[in-house]
């Protein structure tokens, strides 16, 4: 009898699991993400929208302030993504990576049920406003670049009326050339949708050639962007050592917001080739990307004033700049930008598929057509700073950092910490490895015929490694103090942030703006002039 009730078990563990399900299976993708590919594809996701905004953060917000809180924010993600894929090793069948478990799965077999409902939630909202912002940038630069060769650019207004307007003159100070208060679809918003949606409906391994060639032209063009930047003249003024004022808090928002793709890596582990190394590849990436966000931050806040928020791309479009410099600035959305936005979309189409909250057809409506239909209404003035602003305040940090070391930490122990609801959780509804052995191996022998797991004779499982760590080099115990550590001083570091944005909007700051411009010096006296002979 219990060997019956164990099969039966067995069976429904098998089906929670949307990967397992044949109908589902076709939606996930092969083991076959290379290491330079994952280098690429990691560096993508760090290097995103808020690489326009960080000069307006270094300028807002001050030198000293805004490296810190980059470094101190890359440490911390290093830590908390090595922490989430530790967590990925505690499950039965995925002791070597060679079954799937995705983000919000994990939240589901560790969480009670409610904490797994906000999880998911805030996992939802930030992939899609993270989408949203770059749909934004992307759509508004390329309607300037439109405006630019053709001298007018049109869009279909929806709001406040039905029209068609066209417009010959773009503004310095706001990122939309049509201005604000204003609902309309653009022609560079079509054109857009068009090139990106269909990608969306690819899986993660399918879109590795176009992550490569996105990051080839990511190096291109930074590098273009630097020269600029130098031509132009670099005024230290500009950028004030440090300006902890009024709208600091809401500039330095935008820093968070770069290192939200903690929440994308179990995805990528998922479809990564065994022989990819998870550490060296996060730190390497995660240093370099820290790198180009402190150059090009500084030195692009020395080289231009940000009034209310215009962001970098709009100073780089204007005519005073190289001719180079324009039509590199016009192509950065669509090689840089635009190819991150189908795979926010396939991570969130994996956990919902994974998790079965809904079927293939609407996991796709919800994660490729749904942050398209939602820029529509943002898409005029600077609505792009406000959205980056304030997401990294308010969920970038429990999302990316709090919540893996909370799952890293739960896992260590499902008997200690909430030791009644882990093992209601283990038992009824999630693939942990508290209960059966038995469920572990049905688990990782389905999951091979399904999306392509390890072989049986692969090296790394066949030789009986002890399971991926983090820190070797750390105790069990000094690695759960580490993650205790980076809850503690990352909950601190958001606080403070969060306190000194809701103090600029109790002194009237407009939200998303951040302080206002340094105001560059006045010119020097004109010199007396020459005595007459």
């Amino acid at each position: 009898m219990p060997d019956k009730k164990r099969t039966k078990r067995t069976s429904s563990q098998q089906l929670l699991n949307g990967h397992l399900d044949p109908e589902f299976s076709s939606n996930f993708g092969q083991k076959t993400i290379s290491p330079f590919s994952s280098f690429a594809l990691l560096l993508n996701n760090i290097t995103g929208p808020g690489l326009v905004a960080m000069c307006v953060a270094y300028q807002h917000g001050g030198w000293i302030p805004a490296s810190f809180l980059l470094l101190g924010a890359a440490i911390a993600a290093f830590l908390s993504a090595g922490f989430l894929v530790e967590t990925m090793t505690r499950f039965e069948g995925n002791e070597h990576f060679e079954g799937r478990v995705e983000f919000t799965e994990m939240a589901r077999a560790l969480f009670p049920r409610w904490a797994y409902y906000i999880v998911f939630f805030l996992f939802l909202f930030n992939i899609t406003t993270s989408n949203v912002s770059a749909i934004l940038e992307s759509a508004q630069t390329f309607d300037q670049t439109i405006l630019m060769a053709f001298g007018q650019v049109c869009a279909l207004q929806l709001s406040p009326s039905v029209d068609v307007i066209c417009v010959t003159a773009g503004s310095e100070d706001v990122d939309s050339v049509f201005g604000e208060n204003l609902t309309y679809i653009s022609v560079g918003y079509v054109c857009l949708a068009c090139l990106s949606i269909p990608i969306g409906f690819w899986n993660l391994e399918e879109n590795m050639i176009i992550q490569i060639f996105s990051f080839i032209a990511l190096c291109v063009l930074l590098l273009e962007f630097l020269a600029q930047f130098i031509n132009n003249g670099l005024h230290p003024e500009y950028m004030p050592t440090s300006q902890l004022n009024e709208g600091a808090g809401v500039s330095l928002g935008s820093i968070l917001f770069n290192f939200a793709f903690v929440v994308t890596i179990p995805s990528w582990v998922n479809e990564k080739r065994n022989d990819v190394k998870i550490e060296r590849t996060l730190w390497s990436t995660i240093s370099i990307g820290t790198l180009m966000f402190i150059v090009m931050g500084a030195v692009g806040a020395m080289a231009y004033l940000f009034p209310n928020g215009a962001d970098l791309l709009t100073k780089l479009s204007q005519p005073s700049q190289w001719f180079v410099t324009r039509s590199l600035a016009q192509l950065f959305p669509p090689l840089v930008l635009v190819p991150g936005i189908p795979i926010l979309s396939i991570v969130v189409r994996y956990n919902l598929l994974e998790n079965r909250v809904v079927g293939p057809f609407m996991a796709n409506m919800i994660a490729v057509v749904l942050p398209w239909l939602i820029a529509l209404l943002t898409m005029s003035g600077n609505n792009l700073n406000i959205i980056l602003n304030w997401t990294g305040l308010l969920t970038v940090v429990p999302l990316n950092f709090l919540i893996p070391c909370a799952m890293f930490l739960i896992s260590r122990d499902p008997g200690g910490l909430s030791a009644g609801v882990s093992r209601q959780i283990t038992q009824n509804r999630s693939p942990f490895r508290a209960t059966s052995s038995d469920r572990g191996r049905a688990l990782s022998d389905r999951s091979k015929r399904n999306y392509g797991s390890y072989s049986d004779d692969d090296p790394e499982k066949a030789k009986g490694s002890s399971q991926w760590r983090m820190l070797s080099c750390l105790s069990e115990a000094s690695t759960a103090r580490l993650a205790w550590m980076v809850v503690v001083v990352v909950s601190i570091i958001n606080i403070a942030a969060i306190a000194f944005a809701v103090r600029g909007l109790i002194l009237g700051y407009t939200i998303g703006q951040g302080a206002p411009a340094p105001v560059p010096p006045p010119p020097p006296p004109p010199p007396p002039p020459a005595p007459v002979q």
